[in-house]
């Protein structure tokens, strides 16, 4: 049985030019090919930016963190953006802790407000 909080939520919001991908919950396991599908629908329109919002996700496996990594470098190529979104201010998160301990908050566009 899958709890709640071992599902992944995600909510697209595509008011205006750019679209917010909310990620909710566990991102892991056959829950990230969800993400990995709405985030590429999106990538093949071209949008110049790309935002995903993590600040509700509280896990986050290496599929899930390749995926970002994946698309950040495939749209830098291309002179556009993704942007990682991340208000959960506790910096012992986990979150926090694994974009800071694989030197991904070096690497990538990561908001915090």
């Amino acid at each position: 049985m899958i709890h709640a909080s071992e599902t992944l939520d995600i909510t697209v919001n595509t008011d205006g030019d750019v679209p917010l991908i909310e990620l909710t919950g566990k991102v892991a396991d056959s829950e990230v090919k969800k993400f990995q599908k709405k985030i590429d629908q999106l990538y093949k329109k071209k949008y110049a930016e790309i935002i995903v919002d993590v600040s509700n996700a509280h896990f986050m496996d290496s599929h899930g963190l390749g995926t970002i990594v994946y698309y950040h470098t495939l749209m830098q190529k291309e002179k556009r953006t993704l942007v990682i979104v991340n208000t959960n201010a506790d910096e012992s998160s986990y979150l926090n802790r694994l974009f800071s301990l694989t030197n991904l908050d070096k690497v990538l566009n990561i908001r915090t407000a």
